[in-house]
């Protein structure tokens, strides 16, 4: 309803897409909207570029804290805020309703996927990383998952090695290096650690082959195995 005294309403477009920030940095928006307002009683020059400008103002505002991977969520979220402005005045003029709609240009669109490959491939060498060192078993595991063919004879045999060498380095080395850290660690004098870690590499290789050795072969320390 318009009163007798009201002006009638103004609907100001968008002449061309704008860009608006997003909370993805170098990715931003680009916006198109259609404005409904009314202007007042004692109107001025180019004031629907003052409408556009302060609606612009007021949209970055929004989108700016908005990730631009869900495109239809950020314009509903921009919609919601700004579409039905109730109260929206100035001196110069009342804002009605705003309509957006937001997209993301080409250049923009490339830069967000090749930033998520990137993260995701740095999610995968993390992850990498971690079970070559703590279970390089998974890697294994995962290249078989990954080969759609059999392997050969010489593949077969390659990975069994590698299965026992992993066994292998879970029952003997990887504790051993775990105890010879820790013994380092309880000194402070760089050549004292290391004479400790020697001691202790001795006494394994020694218990070792004393564990191993046939009864009637005699170990390092001339005692009968």
């Amino acid at each position: 309803m318009r009163w007798p005294w009201q002006r009638a309403t103004d609907t100001t477009g968008c002449p061309r897409p704008c860009q608006l920030p997003s909370a993805e940095e170098g990715v931003p928006f680009e916006a198109t909207f259609t404005l409904v307002w009314r202007p007042a009683l004692r109107g001025r020059v180019n004031l629907a570029e003052q409408v556009r400008s302060d609606i612009r103002a007021a949209a970055a505002e929004v989108t700016a804290e908005l990730r631009p991977d869900d495109l239809l969520g950020a314009e509903d979220t921009l919609n919601a805020v700004l579409g039905a402005p109730h109260g929206r005045r100035t001196p110069h003029y009342r804002l009605l309703s705003a309509k957006f709609a937001l997209r993301l240009s080409p250049t923009a669109q490339e830069t967000l996927a090749t930033r998520r490959a990137d993260t995701e491939r740095i999610r995968r060498l993390e992850f990498l990383k971690t079970a070559l060192y703590d279970h390089p078993n998974l890697v294994v595991l995962d290249r078989l998952e990954r080969t759609s063919a059999l392997p050969d004879d010489a593949q077969v045999a390659g990975l069994q090695r590698l299965s026992r060498a992993m066994r292998s380095c879970d029952a003997w080395w990887y504790p051993l290096l775990e105890q010879w850290e820790a013994v380092g660690a309880g000194f402070k004098d760089l050549e004292t650690q290391h004479a400790a870690m020697q001691v202790l590499l001795r006494k394994s290789v020694e218990a070792l082959m004393a564990a191993t050795a046939p009864p009637d072969r005699a170990v390092p320390d001339g005692r009968a195995g």
